[in-house]
This record gives structure tokens, C-alpha cells and sequence, in this order.
């Protein structure tokens, strides 16, 4: 979708992957006119397949972004940008202000849809392997490697606990600390030996063999750690700055804290997807998103909106006995 960009709309929708498509789908519906702000940054432009998507399982995520991004041409109201939303102000009336591209754009919703940001592993080869054999998701990817040897990279004192999340698909767990500290204490230590799971202790340094034939792990002293698949976690970053400007309450992870319909704590600010808490997973972006684009549109309930006819439904209040 390539129209020129609106100076004002009823809704912005900042990030373009399946968390704002929902929201703007949804707006789009409701003849709100909404502007779509996407960076091309989504976290799963890696991988080559979208799993657990009912009835769409599995799917190359570059095919779902295209076929919801297609979708939305049936919505003459929504317009999709490729770019980024460089500032973000409330303005006295209520609104906001947006500096999209260098153009100013007025807006009386907003969607925050700017997901996370996934801190990697530096090692050789990560490019290469990263969606085919190597993963960051248990959940999202464990399935389809059931039964192989795992490799599980990273440091923090979180890595034992997410490590023991791959024996419900495979037997064969090995840690890797990938720091020359102490990476984990003696009692997690000892729980994951309990389990059988090893921990060795060193830097990774480089990934064995060819993209889909994964055949280990070699560390900077030269050992080398036999396995098939790698997961990894180091930090997972929630693009905030945006939601931090405007005042948004953040939790202790950085997520944009949202009620029930994902309003956040700024009246007129919604967010939807990754930057909210929960559960990292496609299908629960998606209805985040279908919650924020309805929730988004009805709270408009008696205002005019542009390119649109007739008005738009009045308060649901206005009908409503005390």
C-alpha cells in the first residue's frame, strides 16, 4: 500500500507485524482512519516458519505479513507506510503528535506495537543457522526438534530454568554458559544435573556444520559440544521509548503495562503483542492486537472521523440507564 501519508488519521499504529496488522484490521473495519507506521523490524523476518497459528501451521512468516499486509487493501481507510515514527507528543486537546518520516501527523489513538529486540549470541556462523537450527523460542520451535540433542547457550541466572524447558521435547540437554564466571549457583547446578541435564562451562565461539545439519558447538578453548539444534537466551529487549515517552507504566521487564482491552496507563494509548506482557507467541500478538484495534475504534464512539460517511455510532453511554 503506497498512498501518500495523511496529516491526520483516528489511529496510528506503530509497528507492522502481526500484533499492529490485527490492530489496524480491526480499525479498518470500524472505518477509522488509521495509519500503519511500519520499521521492517520484526522479530521473526529470521525464521522460515510460524508455528501453532490455527489452521495456518506452519507458515512462512514473510507469507503471513504478506498476506495480512494485502488484507488490508480491502480498507480503504487504512493506509500502510514503510518507516519509523521518530517522535511522539501529547498535545493539549488530547491527541497526539507524531514525526513520521519528518512529516508531522495528528492522531487521537495510538497503538504501540514495537514488539522486542533480541540480544544474540556472537559467534560464528549465528547468521547462517539463526530459523533453521538454531531458535530462542522453546515454545514456539521445541516441537519440531523432538528428540534431537540440544544445545542451550547463554548466561544468566534464568538460563537453568529455561534449559529444563527442553526436556519436554528431548532427552538430550546440554548447557552452555558461554562466560568464563560462575555462571549459575551451586543449587541450580545441582538441580540440572538431577535432571540429567550437563552444564559446561566455557565461550562459545563458533556453530559446526552447515545451516540445517547442525552438527555442534566449539568453544574458545577448542572443546567442542556435540548437538543438533541450539536455543538461546541472553536479553530480550522491549522497544519501549516510545511508550516511556508518552509516560506509559512499565514493569520490571519493560513491558507497556495494559488492562484487559491493552489500554495502557496514557488514556488514548493502547499496546498490543510483545511490547505488553505475557506470553511471546504469534497467535496471542494477533488477538492483542484484534483487542487493541476494537477497543481503539469503539473508545472513538462519537467522534467524526475523515474519509468516512455516515458519522460514526454515538456513546454506547448515552444509552444506558443510571
Amino acid at each position: 500500500m503506497s498512498r501518500d501519508l495523511p496529516s491526520a488519521v483516528d489511529a496510528l499504529v506503530v509497528g507492522g507485524g502481526v500484533a499492529g496488522l490485527s490492530a489496524a484490521t480491526w480499525l479498518g473495519r470500524y472505518q477509522r482512519s488509521t495509519l500503519v507506521v511500519d520499521a521492517g523490524q520484526h522479530r521473526s523476518r529470521f525464521t522460515d516458519h510460524t508455528h501453532g497459528l490455527l489452521g495456518r501451521d506452519p507458515i512462512s512468516p514473510h507469507t503471513l505479513l504478506a498476506q495480512a499486509r494485502a488484507g488490508l487493501e480491502q480498507y480503504p481507510q487504512v493506509t500502510l507506510h514503510d518507516g519509523t515514527v521518530a517522535d511522539l507528543e501529547r498535545t493539549e486537546g488530547g491527541g497526539f503528535l507524531a514525526t513520521v518520516d519528518g512529516m508531522e501527523i495528528t492522531a487521537q489513538r495510538i497503538v504501540l506495537a514495537t514488539g522486542v529486540r533480541d540480544e544474540f549470541p556472537q559467534i560464528a556462523g549465528f547468521e547462517d543457522h539463526y530459523g533453521t537450527d538454531v531458535y530462542h523460542c522453546p515454545a514456539c520451535d521445541g516441537f519440531d526438534i523432538r528428540g534431537q540433542a540440544v544445545i542451550v547457550l547463554g548466561t544468566g541466572s534464568h538460563m537453568p530454568a529455561y534449559a529444563s524447558e527442553m526436556l519436554d521435547w528431548s532427552d538430550t540437554v546440554r548447557v552452555v554458559t558461554d562466560t568464563t564466571d560462575r555462571a549459575f549457583a551451586e543449587d541450580q547446578r545441582a538441580a540440572l544435573h538431577e535432571h540429567g541435564i550437563e552444564v559446561v562451562d566455557g565461550v562459545a565461539e563458533a556453530l559446526l556444520g552447515a545451516p540445517g545439519a547442525l552438527q555442534g558447538l566449539r568453544l574458545a578453548d577448542g572443546r567442542v559440544v556435540e548437538g543438533t539444534t541450539v536455543f538461546f537466551s541472553y536479553a530480550h529487549h522491549p522497544t519501549n521509548s516510545l511508550a516511556a515517552h508518552l509516560g506509559c507504566e512499565l514493569d520490571d521487564e519493560g513491558h507497556v503495562v495494559v488492562n484487559v482491552c491493552q489500554l495502557s496507563s496514557v488514556e488514548g494509548v493502547y499496546a498490543a503483542g510483545d511490547i505488553a506482557p505475557g506470553l511471546q507467541l504469534v497467535p496471542i500478538a494477533m488477538a492483542q492486537g484484534v483487542a487493541a484495534g476494537v477497543a481503539c475504534a469503539t473508545s472513538l464512539h462519537g467522534q467524526s472521523t475523515t474519509d468516512r460517511a455516515p458519522d460514526p455510532a454515538p456513546p454506547t453511554d448515552r444509552f444506558t440507564t443510571e
